[in-house]
């Protein structure tokens, strides 16, 4: 896997100026789910994710990354993958700044590696113990790089970019809580949407499973770069900290 410089740079930099902080400082999750089905058709399904978080004083440190997995029959159905770093500053207990870094790769849909940064405003509009609403505004821009091949041709580019984002999580019960992530990336020639949707349900200690729906769109796609809409159905154990 081609990252690019820059990103391993920024996130071994930042890992490294945060290293000396215990395990104590650091919050997040380890998700991990795998299937597999035999008989007629074989099929297999690897799914991981991580999200994690330092909070240092006015600061949040957010690094996040998932990498998904399917093979039916002996074929690759589906690879895409996605790493990044997301810096927060709160200038007081509901505003913040921020800005993230991402990069993913999705070879199915031709995406050979896309490269995204954003700068914005973000505020907590709810945060209690059983709700919690973040809305975020922001723009910067895309780097696009498809696979060769005729229906991609000349599509390589840059992008301004508009980012909206928004994520509610409510405590259902002391074991259970729902949570909704969505993030629009407006651009001129292709805006993409994503929507996670889910729960959670503690099963002992820092262990729980979560049951999630994620539907991704994309406005514009055309050749041999996939369909407007993908979705994924998961059930992941995760460890907690």
């Amino acid at each position: 896997m081609k990252i690019k410089k820059t990103l391993i740079i920024i996130i071994v930099t930042t890992g490294l100026s945060i290293s000396g902080y215990s395990h104590a400082d650091w919050t997040g999750e380890a998700e991990l789910g795998i299937s597999s089905s035999g008989g007629n058709t074989d099929n297999t399904v690897f799914n991981t994710i991580i999200d994690f978080e330092l909070t240092q004083e006015s600061w949040r440190h957010n690094i996040f990354g998932h990498f998904y997995y399917a093979k039916s029959s002996g074929k690759r159905t589906a690879e895409n993958c996605d790493i990044g770093y997301k810096p927060r500053y709160f200038m007081t207990d509901q505003d913040y700044l921020f800005s993230f870094l991402r990069y993913d790769q999705d070879k199915f849909s031709s995406i050979d590696h896309r490269t995204t940064g954003v700068a914005g405003y973000g505020r907590q509009l709810v945060s209690t113990e059983k709700h919690l609403v973040d809305v975020e505004l922001g723009l910067g821009a895309r780097q696009t790089v498809y696979l060769s091949s005729p229906s991609t041709a000349n599509l390589d580019g840059n992008e301004l970019v508009y980012y909206l984002g928004g994520k509610y999580i409510g405590r259902i019960s002391n074991t259970a809580r729902f949570f909704e992530t969505v993030r629009v990336e407006a651009a001129q020639d292709n805006s993409y949407i994503e929507s996670i949707t889910g729960l959670g349900l503690s099963i002992t200690g820092a262990l729980s499973a979560k049951i999630s729906f994620t539907a991704r769109y994309n406005t514009d796609v055309t050749g041999d770069k996939g369909k407007k809409t993908d979705t994924l159905t998961g059930v992941n154990l995760v460890y907690s900290f």
